[in-house]
């Protein structure tokens, strides 16, 4: 039996605090919510070189010796770890330079050379944010691993090649080391699935298209929509 994925889309808690605060209390219907897909295991945004952190930590958190920091790990993987009875987490993330260019550099170059198109970019950057729904937990992670959310990103990513020319790819050298870093996540998953396997893995919601088309071209695995495992949007 193929093992079947389900990726999870998130956002980077350490950087809202405050809204993870504010809605605590959706965090655990959250989590009731993913556990009722049944993950044999648990795979997460990190470098294999915290993997030996991580799993102390969450050690430490199902002891109760450990309280769960700001981060989409912590907040939402320990706990599901700790109601499925795992005591270990499956980082699958790669150290990639994403230096050269950086993500500034091809943006400073837009605003020099091509400001039409840099004006594009930021248009649908703009309406991406506008449409983001931060008033519950729920609708924001719905709203993020939705179908137009991913379709966004893509003509996002696809305008960045644009970003030079012909003698000048800086667009074009920049998505490498994305799609690097993202088929390299995908490569991982792949390593870590076993027939029967059922992973969840969570992944920041602008690596989430590319991943999963990766793995989708695999044909090795199955995926699994997460939209029914999330909550509904609650209304405030």
């Amino acid at each position: 039996m193929k093992p079947e994925i389900m990726l999870l889309g998130t956002f980077h808690m350490a950087v809202e605090p405050e809204m993870i605060h504010k809605h605590s209390d959706e965090l655990s219907s959250i989590t009731a919510s993913l556990q009722e897909w049944n993950p044999t295991k648990i795979g997460v945004e990190k470098s294999f070189f915290l993997e030996e952190e991580i799993n102390k930590r969450l050690k430490q958190f199902l002891q109760g010796e450990q309280a769960p920091a700001y981060d989409e790990v912590e907040q939402i993987a320990f706990p599901l770890a700790e109601a499925l009875q795992q005591d270990r987490l499956y980082p699958v993330d790669e150290m990639v330079d994403m230096s050269t260019p950086s993500l500034d550099q091809v943006f400073s170059w837009a605003e020099e050379h091509q400001p039409e198109l840099l004006k594009e970019i930021l248009t649908i950057q703009q309406s991406v944010k506008q449409m983001e729904d931060k008033q519950t937990l729920a609708g924001y992670f719905r709203y993020i691993n939705d179908e137009d959310y991913k379709k966004q990103l893509k003509r996002v990513y696809m305008k960045l090649t644009r970003v030079g020319d012909r003698q000048h790819q800086i667009g074009v050298h920049w998505l490498k080391q994305w799609h690097h870093r993202d088929l390299a996540m995908a490569a991982n998953i792949l390593r870590t699935a076993a027939p029967g396997d059922r992973i969840l893995v969570l992944v920041g919601s602008d690596h989430l298209h590319l991943v999963e088309r990766f793995l989708k071209e695999s044909g090795d695995v199955t995926i699994q929509d997460v939209t029914p495992y999330l909550p509904e949007k609650k209304n405030v």
